[in-house]
């Protein structure tokens, strides 16, 4: 038996909205393309193939990739780019549902993005949704999240002026940004983690949740 958590049914109800799928070639090109215009490597993952999935779940037609993402991000938004008029960018985006804060496990990639001021925007999101159980090779139609909302961030500035030594595991009760050891098994590693509960209001580009809306107007990274 499987479970989806109602954080991640959030998330994938979010991410069918969005431009380009995480694990997917879409998402690779558009991500890749952001990057470099930051000067920031970048290196594609690969879980776009159904046959590296078990599970057979789906939302509105479509099979759930349970293990969709990159190195940072979920989905790639097209939005309008408020100081530029009509201009479209495609963004990466890390949607958050839950209990969820880890934002990478790639700390040379977030460090190098931090340095380069590269946006890292992170979508919170809430609604109503439910923990989805299921079995390895029956299918399971997944009902969207109903009530989506999203407090958007660009947790870079964040994480430049909470971590300092990168190469250091941090403290939760020290600041909101920090990077922590994960364990499992016998193999640890490290993960950026934020708590998003004690972050300064002043970093939030939403004073409050507003609705979902993968379409929604951000600030130029350019600029």
């Amino acid at each position: 038996m499987g479970k989806m958590t109602a954080g991640k049914v959030l998330e994938c109800t979010a991410n069918l909205a969005a431009w380009a799928a995480g694990g997917s070639s879409r998402m690779a090109g558009a991500m890749a393309v952001f990057c470099r215009s930051f000067g920031v490597d970048y290196r594609p993952t690969d879980e776009d193939s159904a046959s590296r999935r078990l599970s057979e779940l789906y939302m509105s037609g479509v099979r759930l990739n349970n293990g969709r993402g990159e190195i940072f991000g979920d989905c790639i938004v097209q939005v309008p780019i408020c100081a530029s008029g009509n201009l479209l960018a495609e963004i990466p985006v890390s949607l958050k549902g839950g209990d969820s804060r880890d934002i990478s496990t790639d700390i040379p990639f977030i460090r190098e993005a931090v340095a380069a001021g590269m946006p890292l925007w992170c979508y919170l999101l809430d609604g109503d949704a439910a923990d989805i159980v299921y079995t390895d090779g029956i299918r399971v139609n997944v009902a969207p999240a109903t009530g989506l909302t999203m407090r958007r961030i660009n947790v870079q500035p964040l994480l430049r002026d909470c971590i300092t030594d990168w190469s250091a595991v941090g403290d939760s009760k020290a600041a909101p940004a920090f990077i922590r050891q994960a364990k499992v098994g016998k193999y640890t590693y490290l993960r950026v983690r934020v708590n998003w509960g004690t972050v300064p209001d002043r970093y939030w580009h939403d004073d409050a949740p507003v609705s979902f809306d993968a379409t929604a107007p951000l600030p130029s990274p350019w600029v």
